[in-house]
C-alpha cells in the first residue's frame, strides 16, 4: 500500500503450518524454494495467509532503508495494516541499526514489545543478537504470551549490535561513500552535497519520530548493547580461537569473564578493549549504506576508564 517492499517474519506453532504457508507462497512467488523472492502482494494480504494458518507476523528490521514497512513503506502502522490487523501483530523486529531509545521516538511503539534477533541469512551471524524470555515452557503458545506480555510471561532483555555498528545507522552518499555525522536527519551528503543517499535508520526515526527525546514505556525490558569480538581491535582468527578454546561462548566473553581472565589467555590489551566494549567505552564510527560500523582506532584510556576495567 505504501508502494515499496518490506519485509515480514511469519511464526507457526507446528511444521505442518509451514507446508501449508509454503503451499500457499508457491501461487504467489516464482519459486519458494528459493530465499528473497518478491512476493507481490500487501502486508495486510500476508497477514490475512499467516492468521489463517494460525501463525503470527511481526514486521522485520522494521527501519532499514530497504525492505522495511518504516524504512521505505509508510511512515505510521496504519497506513498499511487495518486496527484489527494491529491488534494482532504482537511484536516490533528493531534491527540492528536501532535499539529501543532509538525507536520509541514513536509513540505508537509504546504498545508493542520490541525484538532484537540475528541474522539468520548467515550462519556466524546466528544468535549474535537474541532476546532473554520468562516462559514457563518452551513453546509457541508460551512465546505468544510473552510478546503479549500476558500472565507473567515477557521479555525480559534484549540484547543487541550497538546500533552505531549497524549496516544502515546513519545516512550515506552514494557518490562519495560519506557517513553523516551531524545531526539527524541529513537529506544530502555533508561532504559533496549530493542528494543521491541511502536514508539511515536513525535519521529516519528522527524524521517520522513524534517525541524529540525518547520515550520508553514501563513495561520495556533494558537492552544491552553489544561489540562482537570481530569489531574489537585486536581479535583476529587465533585470538577467538584461543577465546572461544578457553571460555565457551561468546556471550561468556562479552558479558561475563572478567577482566583478569581475558588477560590471561590473549594479554592485558585485547582484554582491556573487551572490557571497554562491554561498558560502552569503545569510541565508535557510524555504519551506512551496508557497511558496517567500526570501532575507531585505539585512544589512550583515561585513568577512570582503567577503573572500570576490573569489574
Amino acid at each position: 500500500k505504501g508502494g515499496g517492499h518490506s519485509h515480514q517474519i511469519a511464526y507457526f506453532p507446528y511444521f505442518k503450518d509451514i507446508k501449508e504457508f509454503s503451499k500457499a507462497l508457491s501461487l504467489l512467488v516464482t519459486n519458494v524454494t528459493l530465499s528473497s523472492q518478491n512476493c507481490k502482494i500487501s502486508a495486510q494480504e500476508a497477514f490475512q495467509i499467516i492468521n489463517k494458518i494460525g501463525g503470527i507476523l511481526i514486521p522485520a528490521h522494521a527501519f532499514t532503508p530497504h525492505k522495511s514497512i518504516y524504512g521505505n513503506c509508510v511512515r505510521r502502522l496504519p497506513e498499511i495494516f487495518s486496527r484489527a490487523t494491529l491488534k494482532k501483530i504482537p511484536a516490533i523486529e528493531l534491527g540492528l541499526s536501532a535499539d529501543t531509545e532509538i525507536a520509541d521516538h514513536l509513540k505508537e511503539l509504546a504498545e508493542y514489545t520490541f525484538l532484537t534477533n540475528s541474522d539468520a541469512h548467515s550462519l556466524p551471524k546466528i544468535g549474535r543478537e537474541y532476546n532473554i524470555v520468562e516462559l514457563e515452557k518452551a513453546n509457541f503458545k508460551e512465546i505468544l504470551l510473552a510478546l503479549q506480555r500476558k500472565e507473567g510471561r515477557k521479555i525480559i532483555a534484549n540484547y543487541g549490535l550497538d546500533p552505531k555498528l549497524g549496516k544502515y545507522h546513519r545516512t550515506f552518499c552514494e557518490i562519495c561513500n560519506y557517513t553523516a555525522t551531524s545531526n539527524p536527519p541529513v537529506y544530502k551528503c555533508e561532504k559533496c552535497g549530493s542528494d543521491k543517499i541511502v536514508k539511515g535508520v536513525f535519521d529516519r526515526i528522527i524524521e517520522i519520530g513524534d517525541y524529540q527525546q525518547s520515550i520508553s514505556p514501563s513495561h520495556r525490558p533494558p537492552y544491552y548493547h553489544q561489540v562482537p569480538l570481530e569489531f574489537v581491535p585486536g581479535v583476529g582468527k587465533k585470538t577467538l580461537n584461543k577465546l572461544f578454546d578457553y571460555f565457551g561462548t561468546e556471550m561468556n566473553i562479552l558479558h561475563k569473564a572478567s577482566y583478569q581472565e581475558i588477560s590471561r589467555v590473549v594479554g592485558f590489551e585485547i582484554a582491556q578493549n573487551i572490557i571497554l566494549a562491554r561498558k560502552g567505552l569503545l569510541n565508535l564510527s557510524p555504519g551506512g549504506g551496508g557497511k558496517y560500523g567500526k570501532v575507531k582506532k585505539k585512544e589512550k584510556i583515561s585513568g577512570d576508564k582503567n577503573l572500570q576495567l576490573n569489574f
